[in-house]
């Protein structure tokens, strides 16, 4: 196997990761609305996964290896794309803030950065 195939492996694993976390935090509050399936399905069309595929992560998401962002600016992008998918049905439950949070300690990065990206798309949002 070439490098460059172990390079794009790791990618789209890193890809994924990055979907099922997104689905995790949507399906935390026991069901998947619209609103947050289409930004997810569109999150992932930026890293070339699928509607379909998305729906195969959501269905096997529990097979999917949490591979955390390497680089910061990758960590804070999975925390906007997380905060956006958590406000996405204009329902803030206190089940994916937590998700949020306990994925931010994972990442390194300090658990408040989620209530600063909610107050910030909030304030975007007015």
């Amino acid at each position: 196997m070439s490098l460059f195939n172990v390079f794009n492996r790791n990618e789209e694993a890193k890809n994924r990761s990055h979907i099922k976390n997104l689905l995790e935090v949507a399906i935390s509050d026991g069901e998947l609305d619209d609103s947050e399936l289409e930004l997810i399905i569109s999150i992932a069309g930026k890293f070339d996964i699928t509607r379909n595929e998305v729906i195969s992560i959501k269905e096997n998401h529990q097979d999917i290896e949490f591979i955390p962002p390497s680089s910061y600016s990758a960590k804070v992008k999975l925390m906007e794309d997380l905060v956006k998918v958590l406000l996405a049905d204009k329902k803030i439950e206190e089940k994916e803030i937590q998700i949020c949070k306990e994925l931010a300690l994972k990442l390194n990065l300090s658990s408040m950065v989620v209530d600063d990206l909610i107050s910030s798309i909030l304030n975007s949002l007015k």
